[in-house]
This record gives C-alpha cells, sequence and structure tokens, in this order.
C-alpha cells in the first residue's frame, strides 16, 4: 500500500504545479467576484489577459497552522471524513491508472503462436471477441487502457451473459423444416417438406377446426388432429385448392441431434366463390383428414 501511495503521489507531483494550492475555491464568492471584475477589465481593454491571481502576501503555513489548530476534535473528524469521501473515488480510480501503467509497462509484443493459442483457448466457446463486451464497463476500460490487450479467459457467468450464448445451442439441434404449399393445378395443392439438415427425419401431423360442431367439455368448436408421421417425399399429399383451412405442425429428428422446435404453418384458401350466384364455392375437408382424430 505504501509503495503504491508513493508512486501515486509522484505522478500527480508530476503533472500538478506549484501555483495550483494558491487558488481559491471556485464555488466562493472572493473567486466570483475576481472572476467577474477579470472578465470586465479583458472585455473594456484594459487587461490583455483574463487571469486571477490571488494576493499571496499571507503565509500559507501560518494560516494552515492556525486554522488547524482552531478546530476542536469533533470537527477534525467530520474534516478527515469529507476528505475521505471526496478522494475516495479519485484515490480508486488513480490506483486503476496506476496498475494500468505498471502492466502496461511490464507487456511485451505479442507471438503469432500466442495469439492462436489465445484463439484456440476461446474457439471451443460462444462467448464474444476479447476486446468486445466482457468488461463491466467498456468506456472506463478503454480510457484506463487505451492500447489493444488480451483480457483473461472469461468466466462460465460471463460466458452465458454473453449475447452470442444463445447460438450454441443451434448447433445442437436440428434445422426447422420448411412447409411449401404448390400449386399442381388450378384446383389442387401439394404441400411439400424440406430439411437443411442431412440425414434429418421429417415428422408432421395436420389439425383443422370444425365451426359447425363443439366441444360439451370446452364448449369451443371441435379440434380434429391428424396423428404424428414422418414424412414421405413420394406420398401424394395433394390436396383441393378451395378447402376448409388447415393447420400444419411439423418437426426434424437427426441422429446426434436434438429435435428441432416445431414449426407451425396454416393454410387457408383464397376467397372463391360463384360470382354469378354470389354462393360460396363448396369446401373439402382438407388434407389428410382422413387419419384425423378428435381433440
Amino acid at each position: 500500500m505504501t509503495d503504491d501511495l508513493a508512486r501515486f503521489a509522484k505522478q500527480i507531483a508530476d503533472i500538478v504545479k506549484d501555483d495550483w494550492e494558491h487558488i481559491p475555491d471556485p464555488n466562493s464568492n472572493e473567486w466570483k467576484t475576481a472572476f467577474d471584475n477579470a472578465v470586465d477589465a479583458y472585455l473594456a481593454g484594459e487587461t490583455t489577459e483574463c487571469n486571477y491571481v490571488q494576493n499571496k502576501e499571507e503565509s500559507r503555513s501560518n494560516r494552515q497552522s492556525a486554522e488547524l489548530l482552531a478546530f476542536s476534535g469533533e470537527d477534525r473528524e467530520k474534516l478527515a471524513q469529507r476528505a475521505y469521501a471526496m478522494l475516495e473515488g479519485l484515490w480508486l480510480a488513480g490506483r486503476r491508472k496506476v496498475e494500468a501503467i505498471d502492466q502496461y509497462e511490464r507487456s511485451t509484443p505479442l507471438h503469432l503462436s500466442e495469439v492462436v493459442s489465445y484463439a484456440q483457448r476461446l474457439s471451443s466457446t460462444t462467448y464474444s471477441p476479447p476486446e468486445n463486451m466482457n468488461v463491466h464497463d467498456p468506456t472506463r476500460h478503454f480510457e484506463t487502457f487505451p492500447n489493444y490487450h488480451f483480457l483473461g479467459m472469461p468466466s462460465v457467468s460471463q460466458m452465458h451473459a454473453s449475447r452470442l450464448f444463445d447460438l450454441n445451442r443451434l448447433e445442437e439441434l436440428s434445422s426447422a423444416p420448411r412447409v411449401i404449399f404448390e400449386p399442381i393445378s388450378e384446383d389442387m395443392h401439394r404441400m411439400r417438406l424440406e430439411c437443411s439438415t442431412p440425414n434429418a427425419v421429417i415428422h408432421y401431423q395436420t389439425s383443422r377446426v370444425n365451426t359447425s360442431q363443439t366441444d360439451p367439455h370446452t364448449g369451443q368448436p371441435t379440434v380434429y388432429t391428424t396423428a404424428p408421421e414422418e414424412y414421405d417425399p413420394s406420398k401424394n399429399l395433394n390436396f383441393k385448392t378451395v378447402c376448409n383451412p388447415f393447420v400444419v405442425m411439423t418437426w426434424s429428428t437427426c441422429e446426434g441431434l436434438r429435435q428441432s422446435e416445431v414449426v407451425r404453418v396454416e393454410y387457408r384458401p383464397p376467397s372463391v366463390g360463384n360470382e354469378a350466384d354470389g354462393t360460396p364455392a363448396k369446401k373439402s375437408f382438407g388434407l389428410l383428414l382422413e387419419r384425423e382424430r378428435k381433440s
């Protein structure tokens, strides 16, 4: 602690000028009056400089000794507490600056092998680069360490707090399938399912709402749902373009990966009717409802 204080005092002494101690408190009436007078004189052309110099005739050491002896023990304690409160933040900032200077003086140029080794240690994680956001206060950190440097290995909690951490689970998941409704004729559509994960197995099921029938237990329209089935590209999944709306739920599985998220896509037929007599076109039940079961 003594060495730190000595180094800190030496650095302050190199920066602070001797005449700074004679500058009065900027919040005092004396400072404000002298400042206003100096500005008025400068604006009136009486002086070529706008500086304020305090009268130094009084001995500073004698004045300080007299003021210190006039304090009681309680007043001295209060003064010490105020000085401590004022210097606490400055001392912490100065200590960080001293540590930064010491670290910079001890640093040596990095070899390419060290950079590669550091990159390999981070390669198994999804943590952000070392100079990105793995510090509590980036602004103060960059002020203290203006030169680029490698931080220590991030902790587990820091890795979990990284915005890239959520991407890690995507490497372990099978890709979510795509549901494609493509027209094959004027009256027919076909459903296709695609997955970008090689050797993935696609599962799907469909459901539709029968608004004309009410479930006695819930009082809501009855929902018919098909049993889950594996997707076979060679199977005919055609359905009439004008049909009742239905929902397709699909997901994929692959050996060595976790199941993908469930994709839910709704098919709504176009509003087509008989414009001559104003009656709507007749709708079919939709896709794969011969295997439906009530849910």
